[in-house]
C-alpha cells in the first residue's frame, strides 16, 4: 500500500498534465469553450498601453503592428511609456512618434518604477474605453483589437485575453519546449476555465479590460506587498484575480493572437520563469488565506480547478525531497528517472499535436521541426519543481524586468527635473 502511493507521487505530474490539458482538449472539442460571446459592430475607442523597457529598435514593428490592425484609426490610440531604458529604446519610441504623430504619444517615468507602475501612468494619458495593456515586444495579428473589443458584447466580461504564439520556434530546445507549452496552455489549457469565465491569469502580453475596472483595481495592484516588502511582477496574474472577486468573467478567446520571442537562453528562461513561479505562489496563498469568499464569488469547481496544479506542484517539491530522505536517492532516483521519461514522451505527444492543429487553431504559427525535442520540456518539469519552486518560496521580496534587464549604459536611470519626460 505504501510503496503504491510512494510511485504514485512520482507519477501524479502525468496524471495532472493528462487531465488539465486532455479536459481542456475535450473542451474545446465538445463545447463552445473556445467561442464566447461576440459582437463585432460596437467600436468603442481603444487604448493600448505599452511600458517600454530596454526593447530598442524594436519597438517600431511592436507600435507599427498595432496601427495596422483592422480598427477604426480615430478610435485607436497608443500611449508608450520608457520605464528608463537602459539601451536606446527612448530614442526609436521618437522616432516612433515623429511617424504616427496623430496615433502615438510618448513618455517616460522619472526613475525605473516597474511594469505596473508604467501601465499606471499610461492609463492616467490614456483615452479609451477598453485598455489593451501589452509588454512591448509584441507583434499583433491584424484581428486582435476587434476579436478582444468584441468579447465586450457580454456585459458580465470585465477582462479578455488572447493567443500568444512564439516567433522564433525552432531557434533551439528551449524555445521549442515553450512554444509548445505555450500553445497547449493558450489553446486548450485555460478552455475549463473559460467554460465558468474564470480564467485564473489573463497574460499580461495582451490583456484586454474595461476602463473602469481597471481604474477600480490600479491602486490595489499598484499597493501590492509581501509581508510590507513591494511586489513588482506579477501584475497580470493579480489584476486578472482582482477583477474576478468584483464579480466579473475573466477569459480568453485564442482567435485573438499575438506574437512574441521568447527567451533562448538559459539564464533568461530561469529568470522568466521565478519570476513566473513567484507570481504563481503568491497568488495561491492570497487565494488559499480568502478561501470563503472565494469559494462565495467564483464557485468551487473553478477554484479547484486553478488551485489544484498550484497548490500540488508546490507540496510535490517537499514530497520528493522527504521521500528522497526517507528511502534513499538510489531508490528515489530510479523511479524518478521513470517518471521523467513518462513525463517526457507525454510532452513528444503534445508537439506533434501542435504540429498537426497549430496551422488552423492559430494561423501563421511556425511548426516544430524536431518534435522530439520537446522531450526537454518533461525534464525541465522536474527541474521546475524542485529548484524553481525552492527558489521562489524564498525570494519573493525580489521583483525586476526579468528578461529585458541588462546592465545600464547610461546614467539617466534616474532623470532630474519632473516626474515624467514627454517627446
Amino acid at each position: 500500500m505504501l510503496e503504491g502511493i510512494y510511485h504514485f507521487w512520482f507519477y501524479f505530474p502525468v496524471v495532472l498534465v493528462v487531465m488539465q490539458f486532455g479536459g481542456g482538449l475535450l473542451a474545446r472539442l465538445v463545447t463552445r469553450a473556445a467561442e464566447p460571446l461576440r459582437d463585432y459592430t460596437a467600436q468603442p475607442m481603444v487604448s493600448v498601453l505599452l511600458p517600454v523597457y530596454n526593447e530598442g529598435e524594436h519597438v517600431m514593428e511592436t507600435i507599427g503592428s498595432i496601427l495596422a490592425c483592422d480598427w477604426p484609426a480615430e478610435r485607436l490610440e497608443i500611449v508608450a511609456y520608457d520605464d528608463c531604458s537602459a539601451d536606446d529604446s527612448w530614442h526609436w519610441l521618437q522616432v516612433a512618434a515623429a511617424r504616427w504623430p496623430e496615433q502615438l504619444r510618448i513618455f517616460r517615468n522619472a526613475v525605473n518604477s516597474g511594469k505596473h507602475v508604467s501601465l499606471s501612468h499610461a492609463l492616467a494619458k490614456s483615452r479609451g474605453d477598453v485598455l489593451i495593456c501589452i509588454d512591448s515586444d509584441c507583434i499583433f495579428d491584424r484581428n486582435v483589437v476587434r476579436e478582444l473589443v468584441a468579447c465586450f458584447a457580454d456585459p458580465k466580461v470585465g477582462a479578455v485575453g488572447g493567443n500568444i504564439g512564439v516567433t522564433n520556434v525552432n531557434d533551439n530546445v528551449l524555445t521549442i519546449g515553450q512554444t509548445m507549452v505555450y500553445y497547449m496552455s493558450f489553446q486548450f489549457g485555460k478552455m475549463l476555465q473559460n467554460l465558468s469565465g474564470h480564467v485564473f491569469c489573463i497574460s499580461g502580453c495582451l490583456f484586454a479590460v474595461r476602463r473602469e475596472l481597471f481604474e477600480a483595481v490600479e491602486g490595489e495592484v499598484k499597493g501590492r506587498n509581501w509581508f510590507g516588502l513591494g511586489v513588482r511582477d506579477g501584475e497580470d496574474r493579480y489584476m486578472t484575480h482582482a477583477i474576478m472577486m468584483r464579480g466579473w468573467k475573466t477569459i480568453v478567446n485564442p482567435h485573438a493572437t499575438c506574437w512574441t520571442a521568447v527567451p533562448r537562453h538559459l539564464s533568461q528562461f530561469f529568470s522568466q520563469q521565478i519570476r513566473w513561479r513567484r507570481s504563481g505562489l503568491r497568488d495561491l496563498f492570497w487565494t488559499w488565506r480568502r478561501m470563503p469568499e472565494h469559494v462565495r464569488l467564483i464557485g468551487m469547481l473553478p477554484l479547484m480547478a486553478a488551485l489544484v496544479p498550484e497548490t500540488f506542484t508546490m507540496l510535490w517539491t517537499f514530497l520528493v525531497i522527504a521521500t528522497v530522505l526517507s528511502n534513499g536517492v538510489i531508490d528515489a532516483a530510479s523511479t524518478l528517472i521513470v517518471a521523467i521519461l513518462s513525463f517526457s514522451g507525454l510532452f513528444v505527444a503534445a508537439a506533434v499535436l501542435y504540429n498537426v492543429t497549430c496551422t488552423r487553431l492559430a494561423p501563421g504559427s511556425t511548426r516544430i521541426r524536431f518534435p522530439v525535442l520537446a522531450a526537454a520540456s518533461g525534464i525541465w518539469f522536474f527541474v521546475d519543481a524542485l529548484v524553481i519552486t525552492l527558489v521562489a518560496l524564498f525570494t519573493f521580496d525580489v521583483g525586476a524586468w526579468g528578461t529585458r534587464d541588462k546592465p545600464s549604459t547610461s546614467t539617466d536611470s534616474v532623470l532630474p527635473g519632473a516626474p515624467e519626460q514627454k517627446a
